[in-house]
């Protein structure tokens, strides 16, 4: 059994920074023990009687890793750690029962703040995804009294933008740090365009940011790069061919005539981001007519069948998101090859693991132990989801070179999309360049 020495100086820290802060975000990269570095905290907490318990509201997939990640550590075993699960009756009868900290799902947390839970502390895992709608029930106080601690971990606290931070920040402090009113926080730091709707960072506005949070952040410095073989992104292009291309400019300027408002940008670059992937789908309507999914000139998909060719034996992993692409590839690969059981593909059965890529990007390991390449059916809008996906392989224990293999259309949205994902970058070298200890 792991014991509390058997912590590294980097982790000894943040759980001296979250001890001592009343408002905490941990940032710290994939694999570096955010949950034993939490599960200390509280520990040392409850023994202090700063706080008398806590909760845990984290992704569905990971309740149950909490618990068992207490179970493997000396100095954490004694907690009694409940995973809130069921339907609501359930929870709330399991939350009544009394525990050390509760585990609770982000998408069930509002039905826990309604019961008495007598919690004080609070842990958020995946802040980033928390600071969305899921989380508007989690308030200063709730019927379970006033949360005097928080935490909330994340890998990637800029991914997206820094107009996520407000919420993050709003989340864990109340408005101290920047404020309580987010239209003046978007007033203050960003300019709009025309649309009223995409945002972007005035001069030395991220700097500006950063010096107000600084209180609230610990960043456990990311040293995969040192302590990792090396990791290799290929960008494989290729064109689109003609008849998807007229499919392609046809819709681009169909869209732009009709003159769609800001609002719907997000269904007009979907149904760019389609055509280029190799499918669209048209929604029919009305009592008798069905939604269709029509497949175009299948060159992607070729293209992904080459990287399988190559890999000469090796296993691999393919991401995708839309539940098309996972059709045609399950059409045009051999049975034989392939597996969407994460477990089997990991006990050797199958060469490829198709994976939809949220679904691996938190609570998944051993992939790092059995593949070592990794392709990428079409770019991701989030840098959030590409660097958990791929981090999945690029991880404590992997031994070999990792390659991740992005399949690229050119001239199409696709290009967008690697650009932005670059920028969203940027935005994480400043917050780490800030925060570097």
């Amino acid at each position: 059994m792991l014991k509390y020495s058997d912590l590294t100086r980097k982790q000894d820290s943040a759980i001296d920074h979250i001890f001592s802060n009343n408002a905490s975000i941990l940032v710290a990269p994939t694999g570096a023990g955010k949950t034993v570095i939490c599960l200390t905290a509280v520990a040392e907490l409850i023994k202090a009687g700063v706080i008398k318990r806590a909760i845990v509201a984290c992704p569905a997939k990971v309740v149950s890793v909490w618990a068992k990640e207490a179970a493997k550590w000396q100095h954490t075993k004694h907690l009694n750690v409940v995973a809130l699960t069921g339907d609501p009756v359930q929870r709330v009868a399991t939350a009544k029962g009394g525990a050390d900290i509760f585990v609770v799902s982000l998408n069930n947390l509002d039905s826990l703040l309604s019961v008495n839970h007598g919690a004080d502390g609070i842990i958020v895992d995946e802040l980033s995804k928390a600071a969305g709608k899921q989380t508007k029930g989690l308030k200063t106080k709730s019927k379970g009294g006033c949360f005097v601690w928080r935490v909330g971990m994340t890998a990637t606290p800029v991914a997206q933008n820094f107009e996520k931070l407000y919420g993050m920040c709003r989340i864990l402090d109340g408005g101290v740090a920047l404020g309580t009113n987010k239209d003046k926080y978007l007033q203050q730091y960003f300019n709009v365009d025309y649309s009223g709707y995409n945002y972007t960072l005035r001069h030395n506005a991220g700097q500006a940011i950063l010096n107000k949070i600084d209180h609230l952040v610990h960043m456990v410095e990311d040293t995969k790069e040192q302590d990792l073989p090396p990791i290799r992104h290929i960008e494989q292009r290729f064109d689109m061919p003609d008849d998807s291309r007229d499919i392609y400019e046809t819709m681009k300027k169909e869209m732009v005539v009709k003159g769609i408002p800001a609002v719907n940008e997000a269904v007009k670059s979907g149904k760019l981001r389609q055509i280029a992937s190799g499918f669209i789908y048209h929604e029919r309507g009305g009592m008798t007519g069905a939604d269709v999914t029509e497949t175009l000139d299948g060159d992607r998909v070729r293209h992904a069948q080459i990287w399988v060719d190559n890999l000469l034996g090796a296993r691999g992993v393919i991401f995708y998101e839309f539940v098309a692409h996972l059709d045609v590839l399950k059409y045009t690969m051999s049975p034989m090859i392939f597996t969407t059981d994460i477990e089997e593909f990991k006990a050797g059965g199958k060469q490829i693991l198709l994976a939809q890529i949220n679904s691996v990007s938190h609570g998944v390991d051993g992939l790092q132990d059995v593949a070592h390449k990794a392709l990428f059916y079409h770019p991701v809008w989030s840098r959030d989801a590409w660097e958990q996906a791929y981090g999945r392989l690029w991880r404590t224990g992997q031994k070999f070179p990792v390659d991740i293999t992005t399949l690229i259309c050119n001239d199409t949205l696709d290009d967008i999309v690697v650009s932005r994902v670059e920028d969203r970058g940027d935005y994480m070298k400043l917050f780490a360049a800030h925060f570097k200890k």
